[in-house]
């Protein structure tokens, strides 16, 4: 009895981490469920078994691509030397990787359209996924209250994320390249400026 309430369970868990990956890829709304059933091998019948709707999954999968991104630029900061953790968050954010690799980069630089074509509940979930993102980059973010941190990571996670939305639209990657170093130096200097590299 334990085992397939074990296997339900995990079956549950690599259908979400395979939607946050396909849905930053692919997008959700062609087909998005039945590419992420067929790439476990499932039955897109099978889905109802572990979710109560497409908009369920959506906002679960939203969710852990936040959880990723967050431990992902965490994990960047904590590696920085003291004192340059956002100065690393931007660079990494605004690197030539990120933009080369939507499967496993930011939602806000991916999916941000489509969150505003969801559900009222869906959105609801998605913008605490999202504040649960801002909580976890906030030691980070410079100001003098809290207010003030959270105020500016509003304006340095999606204008990063709309930078990096163009840079991969742009074919050629010597300019894209140098579309991401012009967005670098500025956040850099604007956000980060007393953080030497």
């Amino acid at each position: 009895m334990r085992y397939p309430v074990k296997q339900k369970a995990e079956t549950h868990e690599k259908i979400i981490t395979a939607a946050a990956r396909s849905f930053r890829e692919h997008g959700s709304d062609a087909n998005g469920i039945g590419r992420v059933m067929k790439e476990l091998g499932l039955t897109k019948g099978g889905f109802y078994r572990h979710f109560k709707s497409k908009g369920d999954l959506y906002a679960s999968a939203v969710a852990r691509a936040f959880e990723e991104m967050g431990s992902h630029e965490v994990a960047v900061a904590e590696t920085a030397p003291k004192g340059q953790e956002l100065r690393a968050i931007i660079e990494d954010y605004l690197s030539p990787e990120h933009a080369s690799h939507p499967e496993t980069g930011c939602p806000l630089a991916l999916m941000v359209g489509e969150f505003a074509r969801q559900p009222l509940e869906i959105r609801k979930r998605i913008n605490q996924s999202m504040l649960a993102f801002r909580e976890r980059l906030l030691p980070y973010i410079p100001g003098d209250s809290v207010e003030e941190k959270r105020g500016r990571f509003f304006v340095l996670f999606p204008g990063m994320a709309g930078t990096l939305v163009a840079a991969r639209a742009i074919v050629d990657p010597g300019r894209r390249e140098l579309v991401l170093a012009a967005a670098r130096s500025f956040y850099l200097e604007t956000f980060a400026p007393n953080q030497e590299g």
